[in-house]
Order: C-alpha cells, then sequence, then structure tokens
C-alpha cells in the first residue's frame, strides 16, 4: 500500500463485490425463492475474500500513511465490527434477521471506506483517483446508470461488470450525454448477443438504452 490511490481502486472492487453478493441475497429474500445459494454464495465471499482482506490490510496499513496512531486503532476496532456483522449474517436464521444483518455490513462497510480514505496521508494530487462514494451503490443496486457519473478511465469496465450482474430477463437503463453506439459496438465485440439493447432516447442531447440479458437460449 504506497498511496490513496491504490487503496481506492482496492475499496471500490471490494465494496462492489460485497454489495453485489448482498444485491442477489436480497433478491433472493424478495422473490421468496430458496435463499441457501445466495446465502452461502455471500458466505463464501466473505469469508474467502472480506475477511483475509481485513488482516491483510491490518498488517499492511502502516502507521507512517495515517495522521496518529489513535487513527489506526479506530480502524482495526471497524475491522473488529465489519467481523462481528459477518458472524451475524453467518448466524441469521429468518430472511427479517439476515435483511438486517446484511443491510448492517453494507453500511458499515462503505462508511469504513470513506473514513479510511479520508484518513489516509497521501500527497494532494488525485491523479488515478475517484470517489467510490458517489457511484459505487447506485451503479449496482439501481435501475439506471449515469455513465457521466462514472470515472472516464473505469467506464467500459465498470459498465460491463453491473451487465455481468444481470440476471437472464433483467435489464438496466445506461444514459450518457453522448452517443451510447460505440459503447454497444464494444460491449458486442466482447459478449456477441448477450444483451439487448433497446434505445429510448436517441439524442440530440440525451441518449438512454434499456439492456436486457437473453436467456442463454436465446444468445
Amino acid at each position: 500500500m504506497t498511496g490513496a490511490a491504490p487503496v481506492c481502486d482496492e475499496h471500490s472492487v471490494l465494496l462492489w463485490q460485497t454489495c453485489a453478493y448482498a444485491d442477489d441475497l436480497r433478491q433472493a429474500a424478495r422473490s421468496g425463492r430458496r435463499l441457501a445459494s445466495a446465502h452461502d454464495a455471500m458466505l463464501g465471499f466473505l469469508h474467502l475474500r472480506l475477511l483475509p482482506y481485513l488482516a491483510d490490510e491490518e498488517r499492511r496499513l502502516s502507521r507512517n500513511l495515517l495522521r496518529d496512531d489513535h487513527l489506526r486503532e479506530v480502524l482495526i476496532a471497524d475491522h473488529e465490527r465489519l467481523r462481528a456483522d459477518v458472524d451475524n449474517i453467518d448466524g441469521s436464521r429468518t430472511r427479517s434477521l439476515l435483511g438486517l444483518a446484511v443491510a448492517a455490513l453494507v453500511d458499515r462497510l462503505d462508511r469504513h471506506v470513506r473514513r479510511e480514505e479520508s484518513w489516509l496521508a497521501s500527497p494532494a494530487s488525485d491523479a488515478g483517483q475517484f470517489d467510490v462514494r458517489d457511484w459505487a451503490l447506485p451503479l449496482l443496486l439501481g435501475d439506471l446508470v449515469d455513465l457521466e457519473a462514472l470515472p472516464a478511465e473505469h467506464r467500459d469496465t465498470l459498465v460491463r461488470r453491473r451487465l455481468a450482474w444481470l440476471h437472464p430477463g433483467e435489464s438496466v437503463r445506461l444514459q450518457a450525454n453522448y452517443d451510447l453506439h460505440p459503447l454497444w459496438r464494444r460491449q458486442h465485440a466482447t459478449q456477441g448477443n448477450a444483451y439487448r439493447w433497446l434505445y429510448e432516447e436517441d439524442g440530440p442531447t440525451r441518449w438512454q438504452a434499456r439492456v436486457t440479458r437473453r436467456a442463454d437460449e436465446d444468445c
């Protein structure tokens, strides 16, 4: 961990993945379908990705990155609360309790990410950084994605990840103040006919497309 940009990148991916598993679990709960698969998938991610990340971060978080030692102790205390949240998810025995435990984990991780990034003593330059708080949760959980809110250098990757989380038949709207057709061409070049694009607005000042994931047999 040599500066704020790598930390921001790591945090954005971690928050993205956690929210994705949480969203899948919430969808399972709302639909009334069995929770076992989504529950096991999220627990597997938490135990194999989130918890090892926290432990590794504690080993790597050198004191010279923070303004004082107290801040490091507060961040580690945050880690302990996150571990307790994972235990609560593991031990939840009803859909209601599970939903509360998942929401608590996502909220705490989001606040932890904000706190840690604001406390890291980093150079004034923001080159290569992007603000996770402004776009991560709307991108993942919303059904309308404003491409202009995404960091330009990561835009295609973030859109591909968002589309990859769609289940067959689900859709999301993409909007921008520029023509979306080049994005469609790049997506089509890598994914073929996996998604159906329907333009709802086609300029001249705003473009909006509804993107639907096709069933495998339709691809």
